[in-house]
């Protein structure tokens, strides 16, 4: 699991997609006019670790497939790939949510499927900007980190024999 580089992956993945979906926010309610500490940068952070983490452990998911799939790894595919990955993912989410609220709701499987829906429409509405520049900044990310662990002409390598 660790020899291409999975757990890396998808754990830069969600520590950083996190991470930057909390600045994001903190810094959109800043452009709003809203006062905030670092105390609420890093509850925010904390809680999109919590909410966020299906969410981008699936955006992780995608954009490897896609990139896999087209056999890229330039920075910029993987910038325009991740904001476009990031904004369709977080629309589907919303109207997913949106369906799920309509139909009924009490039953625990239902409440912990819409609090992790919930993550994403928290970017509903006006915010709804981040989601390609989060999508953008973590594919960025995740492109370092798949390039760093593939090897594509790497063969494993036999063992010398001593001449003696």
């Amino acid at each position: 699991m660790t020899r291409q580089g999975t757990l890396a992956y998808y754990l830069a993945a969600w520590v950083i997609g996190c991470f930057v979906v909390a600045v994001l926010q903190w810094v959109g309610e800043a452009f709003a006019g809203e006062i905030h500490t670092a105390s609420i940068l890093l509850t925010t952070y904390f809680f999109s670790l919590i909410f966020g983490a299906v969410g981008v452990l699936l955006f992780a998911f995608l954009l490897r497939r896609w990139m896999r799939l087209i056999g890229s790894h330039t920075q910029w595919a993987w910038l325009v790939s991740g904001a476009a990955l990031a904004l369709l993912q977080t629309y589907i989410l919303i109207r997913a949510q949106s369906a799920l609220l309509s139909i009924r709701s009490g039953q625990f499987g239902e409440i912990l499927f819409a609090a992790i829906l919930n993550a994403a429409d928290s970017l509903s509405g006006r915010n709804l900007w981040q989601a390609p520049v989060d999508g953008a900044i973590t594919a960025y990310v995740l492109c370092l980190v798949d390039r760093a662990f593939s090897r594509p002409n790497e063969t494993t390598p036999e063992p010398k024999h001593s001449p003696a």
